[in-house]
């Protein structure tokens, strides 16, 4: 009986050696791809508050459907660009030097559609430079 359980072991031996060579050979194609990350389409706007005055402005867009509200300090003369996602906004400018009253701060509404590019002048019956349309 002892020839056959070393024919038996020998078998076996070959068989698993076999199988070992042929998954190591096999071991790349048998590796699943990762799945690509769907990730959402971007809906950014472009803004520009550009700054025609003499004054500092401070303006604070917030969106109609999130908390967050972004707020530029603008320095007389500056322009600053903004990346917003598209929506709606209520926008609040506020002139921080060179007027006083009610008549420093306004607060308008606004919709930013993707893909565009706004440019939001801020200006005052002061300002020297001539505003074009």
């Amino acid at each position: 009986m002892r020839p056959a359980i070393g024919i038996v072991r020998r078998a076996t031996l070959a068989a698993c050696a076999t199988l070992l060579v042929a998954l190591a050979a096999a071991g790349g194609c048998m590796v699943s791809a990762p799945t690509p990350v769907v990730r959402p389409a971007l809906h950014i706007a472009h803004v520009e508050l550009v700054n025609l005055s003499e004054c500092d402005w401070r303006v604070t867009l917030a969106s109609s459907v999130g908390p967050d509200a972004r707020s530029v300090s603008l320095p007389a003369r500056e322009t600053a660009h903004l990346e917003l996602a598209s929506g709606d906004y209520t926008i609040t400018q506020t002139a921080l030097t060179g007027l006083s009253g009610s008549e420093s701060t306004r607060q308008i509404h606004a919709h930013f559609a993707t893909g565009e590019t706004y440019r939001w002048r801020l200006v005052t019956l002061f300002s020297a430079t001539a505003v074009e349309p």
